[in-house]
C-alpha cells in the first residue's frame, strides 16, 4: 500500500512541476506554504518533502489542491449527494466517515464538540463544528444526538468551492481525515 501511495504522490509532483512551469503557482526558494487545517505547512520542491504532515493521504489531498487550485470563493453549502455519482457513491463514504463518528459520539454531543475544538475545529451552533481544511475549502460536522424517539444522526457539509477541486473520492478522504482526528 505505501508502494502505491508514493507513487500517486511522485505522480502529483511531476504534475505540480508543470504547473509551476507554467506560472500557474507561486513559489518562494523552491518551497510552497500553505494552510492545511489551521497549521503552517510547507513543500520542499526540490526534496519533495513536506513538513507538517506525515501521512500519505493528507499528502496526496494537499498535492491534490495544489494541482487543480482555482481562484474564487464558492460558499453555497453542499453534501456529498450533490455531487455527481453522490448517490452511488454514498453507502460507502457513509460506512467510512459517518458511522464511526455517530457510533462514538451517539450520546455525547458535548465531547463530540469538546474533541472538534481540541482538533482545531470551530463551534458554530450548540452541535456543530467547522473544519477549515485549506483557507479556501471547509467542512461542518453537525451531529444530531440520539434522543428516546429518533437515533443519532450525523450531517456533514461542505463549501461547494471543494467539489470544484476535488473529485468525489478525495472528498471522502477529507472526511476521512477528520474522522481519524475525532475518534
Amino acid at each position: 500500500m505505501e508502494k502505491s501511495y508514493s507513487e500517486v504522490i511522485r505522480k502529483c509532483f511531476e504534475e505540480l512541476e508543470e504547473i509551476i512551469k507554467r506560472g500557474k503557482l507561486k513559489i518562494e526558494n523552491n518551497k510552497i506554504e500553505l494552510l492545511y487545517f489551521n497549521r503552517k505547512i510547507k513543500i520542499d520542491l526540490k526534496l519533495k518533502e513536506f513538513e507538517g504532515v506525515e501521512d500519505y493521504k493528507g499528502k496526496i489531498i494537499i498535492l491534490h489542491y495544489l494541482c487543480k487550485f482555482k481562484e474564487g470563493k464558492n460558499d453555497e453549502l453542499i453534501t456529498y449527494k450533490n455531487l455527481p455519482d453522490g448517490n452511488f457513491y454514498f453507502p460507502s463514504i457513509y460506512s467510512r466517515v459517518y458511522l464511526p463518528l455517530i457510533e462514538k459520539y451517539k450520546n455525547e454531543p458535548l465531547k463530540f464538540i469538546e474533541k472538534g475544538l481540541e482538533i482545531g475545529g470551530e463551534k458554530i451552533s450548540k452541535f456543530s463544528i467547522k473544519f477549515p481544511v485549506f483557507s479556501d475549502i471547509f467542512f461542518i460536522f453537525e451531529l444530531i444526538p440520539e434522543d428516546e424517539e429518533f437515533p443519532a444522526d450525523l450531517k456533514i457539509l461542505f463549501n461547494r468551492k471543494g467539489s470544484e477541486i476535488f473529485e468525489i473520492e478525495d472528498l471522502a478522504v477529507i472526511g476521512e481525515i477528520i474522522v481519524s482526528k475525532m475518534v
